[in-house]
């Protein structure tokens, strides 16, 4: 399997996400499209069930056509079997030779009259939850690449995020529905639920954008590197997609805001060892702050990285810093450079949430630039995705964009902190 082939097959798939109006369309337009890709002999796509018990099939392509009929009644309980364990662990399951394993000998029957003797499962995972699984199966005793591996996974993202875009469709029209007897405050809800919908699209689409543009055949840069920088892009909406769930719980803890910033500064040096990285060392003893331990890193790390990219230029540089004020702690984060965004002009000071999107010029590079690692690893969705976080942690993010091309640009997470605390 080509990176050439797996780019295309992502595409189409994408193209698919974006028109289809019910899960099931992408569901089997990826079984058809990835199963050959794959060498597959047949697959399925596995929906778990209200309880969270059994998984009942939703797709399927080439199906063996003696035992098609019956496929509805088909059940898989979760944590047996390889479909059962994905979803249970929520892991890839990777069988090799399902007859050579004895712990499988209870399926050595159902192989047998299906005829597969491999198998690779990936759960359909949303906010960290399992919705369902997708299976592939193969006649034969199967070694996939660490290649179709990632496809696999990258599939598994696009089918749990169209069925989560259908649910939230469903939610937004029983919302609207309710309108008609709600009262003040049912209104106020349901309106809050359309401004997340429509941050949600405008989010799907950047991501959908970006993806087409990382897979256009007629791209002349390494298929290696636009597929890395695609695997970037998955990530990010994935993790988008968690933090704006509202039944998403974050786990506050002691952290030194400090160390997380010197933590993402290393990271990006890494990274992006040609673009540097000035650190303005704070003149006060900072406190820590209550905040979740996965998360704030994870918010500096996309700040950082943008201001990075805005500073992949002859002679720019970044810089990163904090400030204490009464009652909060401000991380700034500026770059010397091009200008990263597209947004109303005006005021010096623009509110991160009048931002329309990143610049899709600002992350584009060409085969021979000397600062594609700058932009390779930032992806359109990581601005929606800071904001999202921010706000989710009781802060703000605010942007400074205003100003000539070699004015510097800046970037503030601001987050409330208890002064007396550390």
């Amino acid at each position: 399997m080509s990176d050439a082939r797996e780019l295309l097959a992502i595409r189409e798939i994408a193209h698919a996400f974006l028109l289809a109006e019910h899960p099931g369309d992408v569901q089997q337009f990826a079984l058809d499209r990835v199963t050959p890709l794959l060498g597959a002999t047949f697959s399925l796509v596995m929906q778990l069930s209200a309880d969270g018990e059994l998984l009942r099939p939703v797709a399927q392509h080439e199906w063996p056509a003696a035992y098609r009929q019956w496929i509805g009644a088909l059940r898989v309980r979760v944590g047996d079997g390889p479909s059962g364990v994905a979803v249970a662990e929520r892991r890839l399951v990777e069988v090799v030779d399902l007859f050579e394993d004895p712990a499988l000998d209870g399926w050595y029957d159902v192989a047998r009259e299906l005829g597969f003797r491999s198998i690779l499962v990936a759960p359909l995972v949303i906010a960290d939850e399992p919705i369902g699984a997708v299976a592939f199966y193969f006649a034969d005793a199967t070694r996939v690449t660490d290649e179709q591996r990632a496809l696999v996974r990258l599939v598994a993202d696009q089918l749990a995020a169209a069925t989560d875009k259908s649910r939230r469709a469903d939610e937004l029209r029983r919302a609207n529905a309710a309108l008609a007897e709600a009262n003040a405050e049912l209104e106020e809800q349901a309106r809050q639920w359309q401004a997340a919908q429509r941050a949600r699209d405008a989010s799907e689409t950047l991501v959908v954008d970006a993806m087409l543009s990382l897979t256009d055949e007629h791209d002349g840069r390494p298929a290696a590197d636009r597929l890395q920088a695609a695997h970037t892009l998955a990530v990010a909406a994935r993790e988008y997609v968690e933090v704006t769930q509202p039944s998403l719980t974050l786990q506050p803890t002691d952290v030194d805001p400090r160390r997380a910033l010197l933590e993402a500064v290393s990271l990006w040096r890494t990274r992006a060892p040609m673009v540097p990285v000035q650190v303005d060392e704070p003149t006060v003893i900072l406190p820590t702050m209550r905040a979740d331990s996965r998360w704030l890193p994870r918010t500096i790390d996309l700040v950082l990285g943008l201001a990075v990219a805005g500073a992949a230029t002859e002679g720019g540089q970044a810089r990163a810093g904090i400030r204490l004020g009464r009652g909060f702690l401000t991380i700034q984060l500026s770059w010397d450079g091009r200008s990263m965004f597209d947004g109303p002009s005006g005021d010096r000071q623009t509110r991160a949430a009048d931002i329309l999107r990143v610049c899709p010029d600002a992350l584009r590079w060409h085969a021979h630039d000397p600062y594609a690692d700058a932009r390779r690893w930032v992806s359109a969705v990581d601005l929606p995705l800071a904001r999202a976080l921010a706000s989710r942690q009781g802060g703000e993010l605010r942007i400074e964009t205003a100003g000539a091309p070699d004015v510097t640009r800046e970037m503030l997470l601001v987050f409330p902190v208890d002064v007396d605390h550390g």
